[in-house]
């Protein structure tokens, strides 16, 4: 996927283009997920807004360089897998009470993902806005170096609706960074699913009945993507370096085929 963000960046200047802050274990508050979502690591994610029509939409992105944010195609795609169709597309920082926002000059998808229909099983489900102006004071994300990613923590940061496992995502919470913590446990099998997709699942305190794959103990910050956190930034650390691996996708209801950010549904990250 690095290749894609190296070629769009450089290749698509001459081209014109004519969505999920998240769930949390049952057993925490919010004010946790608020101050991680607050720690300067994350500061590179922010929030997307547009219209295609007369309906408005909320996501996330992740600051990739001083210029260009990388999110979802899915965010991007419009009307026609190709960004046809959406206005007002804005991607924007909160700082305490300060809001600083950067309108886009121009988007992109992943070429595979119009090629695809928008299949998200395929691993095309990546975007670029490049912004109008530069961003300053704010540090971009550092993509992650390697194709190869070990079982391991992940910190996942968006702007989606909230709730609990139990309760899942509550509609009309959305438009708030929060961040939490799940095991990155699995990766597309490179035949059914794309070698691209990354996936976490939600396990419940107290139970293994909800597990869907790895350990069935949760983190101590255990967390889900909502409506809203599509586009937003699943992070590592490695050797005190912190590392963009993923951007949200989408969720999966595999155990009760409801996705709805409750305990047992999975997450799919593209890789970067």
């Amino acid at each position: 996927m690095r290749h894609f963000i190296a070629i769009l960046g450089v290749g698509a200047l001459g081209m014109v283009a004519s969505v999920q802050a998240g769930t949390w274990r049952d057993d925490l508050s919010e004010g946790p997920f608020l101050d991680l979502a607050a720690d300067p690591l994350y500061q590179s994610v922010g929030r997307i807004n547009f219209s295609i029509g007369g309906n408005s939409y909320l996501s996330s992105g992740v600051l990739i360089s001083p210029d260009w944010v990388l999110t979802a195609a899915h965010v991007v795609g419009g009307n026609d897998y190709l960004g046809g169709g959406i206005s007002n597309l804005n991607f924007s920082f909160t700082v305490g009470s300060s809001v600083t926002t950067f309108a886009a000059a121009e988007w992109f998808t992943h070429p595979g993902w119009a090629t695809t229909a928008g299949n998200i099983a395929a691993g095309y489900d990546l975007g670029l806005l490049h912004l109008g102006q530069s961003v300053s004071g704010v540090e971009a994300a550092a993509l992650y170096p390697s194709d190869s990613l070990n079982i391991q923590p992940g910190t996942l940061v968006g702007y989606g609706e909230t709730g609990t496992g139990l309760t899942g995502s509550v509609l009309g919470t959305a438009g708030f960074k929060h961040a939490g913590e799940n095991m990155i446990d699995a990766q597309g099998d490179g035949v059914t699913i794309s070698s691209n997709l990354l996936f976490v699942d939600f396990d419940q305190p107290g139970t293994d009945a909800n597990n869907v794959t790895g350990g069935d103990v949760p983190l101590p910050m255990e967390y889900m993507i909502a409506p809203g956190d599509s586009g937003g930034g699943l992070f590592i650390t490695e050797n005190n370096q912190t590392f963009l691996v993923g951007i949200a996708s989408f969720r999966w209801g595999i155990l009760d085929g409801v996705s709805d950010s409750t305990y047992g549904d999975v997450a799919g990250f593209t890789s970067v």
